[in-house]
């Protein structure tokens, strides 16, 4: 019988045993049949530094308890257990048999920078920021001066909403003119999907027929299953914004592990890029903690694609040397645009002339030298 294995950190202020009150809890939910799921390893631990009390406990569960759905996978490994001590879900080792269901991301890491055609180099997307309430010209305005700019990737902010001068579709058509008519490379628009998952399906295939492929989506309002829904009926990509609940980085003690949750389930569900917090702005984010969840979007599983860490939160200039040497080639660099319109383009070339000098091993003052050469 094939099993996926669960793996939780069980912690308590007071000397415990959890491991039969585990067992009575199985028994109650999955009676005592051959498909009842089974304690297969426990292993006790006292933390001097905490004071706490710790237990790592995997549990075997059969395949055959699970669909081939990521509301399954959330349900029973994590969403029915309830106990008084505190539990975190840490590890999960799925069987070959059961992944070889899922598609995983549509593009990954590979087909992306296939279709943009680098790939010596961490990718650059700039947001569309301030645009609630944005008239027509002045989104023409603003998506012009970055696209002037040379980025990579150009996406819309996940807070969009108030769209009613320029909605989804008539955006969609004034994107699709400025990039075709516009003298820079590949450029890559990513339009936010908000709404029912009625009006999302009615977006993606509107803006699929128009050769946009790539969108932005929030993963806790739409929900997880609905995005591998999408992602298993569309052949399109996403770059996700996990919400990034407090309980994953401010408590090691209960809710899922953030290399766990980022690396193998939001890939199972078809996240082609996921937004990871910068440890350079987010001083409740340890660094340690950006990078772990960066490398689990990059590791071996199975036939599931790596995907794109996009790294953001006010990144500015000073911090691409630091972002290359913590994270490397493999990931998107997510940075502000400037608030006043005239900056934008010499702002994003500037960054851009930044990051090719950082590749390139040139310091940050002999690059600033070199900028200001050219514009002499």
């Amino acid at each position: 019988m094939n099993f996926i294995s669960a793996t939780y950190l069980l912690s308590s202020e007071k000397r415990f045993s959890p491991e039969e009150k585990l067992k009575e809890y199985i028994k109650e939910i999955f009676g005592e049949g051959k498909f009842s799921p089974q304690i297969s390893e426990v292993e006790y631990i006292h933390d001097r530094d905490s004071g706490l009390y710790k237990a790592l406990i995997k549990i075997d569960f059969p395949v055959i308890l699970f669909r081939h759905d990521l509301y399954s996978i959330f349900t029973l490994l994590y969403g029915e257990l309830v106990l008084p001590e505190n539990i975190k879900l840490i590890g999960v080792d799925f069987p070959l048999a059961f992944v070889d269901h899922f598609s995983g991301p549509n593009f990954g890491i590979k087909e992306i920078r296939d279709i943009l055609g680098i790939h010596h180099r961490p990718l650059v997307s700039i947001p569309l920021k301030y645009t609630n309430g944005i008239k027509k010209k002045d989104f023409e305005r603003l998506l012009k001066s970055i696209i002037d700019g040379n980025p990579d990737i150009v996406r819309e902010d996940e807070i969009f909403f108030s769209d009613a001068y320029i909605p989804f579709y008539e955006r969609i058509d004034t994107v699709c003119k400025i990039i075709e008519s516009s003298s820079r490379k590949k450029i890559l628009y990513l339009p936010v999907l908000a709404g029912s998952v009625n009006e999302i399906v009615d977006k993606i295939e509107f803006a699929t027929e128009r050769g946009i492929n790539l969108f932005v989506i929030n993963i806790f309002p739409v929900g997880i299953e609905s995005l591998h829904l999408l992602s298993e009926t569309y052949r399109v990509g996403f770059l996700v914004n996990p919400g990034y609940p407090p309980f994953f980085y401010e408590n090691d003690n209960f809710g899922i592990e953030p290399s766990l949750f980022f690396g193998k389930l939001l890939r199972l569900a078809g996240a082609d890029m996921v937004f990871i917090p910068s440890p350079y702005r987010h001083r409740e984010v340890p660094h340690y903690r950006s990078v772990e969840i960066a490398s689990s979007l990059l590791e071996d599983f199975y036939n599931i694609s790596p995907s794109f860490p996009v790294v953001c939160g006010n990144i500015q200039d000073k911090d691409l040397s630091r972002i290359f040497s913590d994270f490397g080639n493999q990931v998107v660099i997510d940075t502000d645009n400037p608030i006043r319109l005239e900056e934008i383009t010499e702002a994003v070339c500037s960054f851009m002339d930044m990051l090719e000098c950082v590749i390139s091993g040139i310091t940050e003052e002999e690059c600033k030298s070199i900028e200001k050469g050219k514009k002499e």
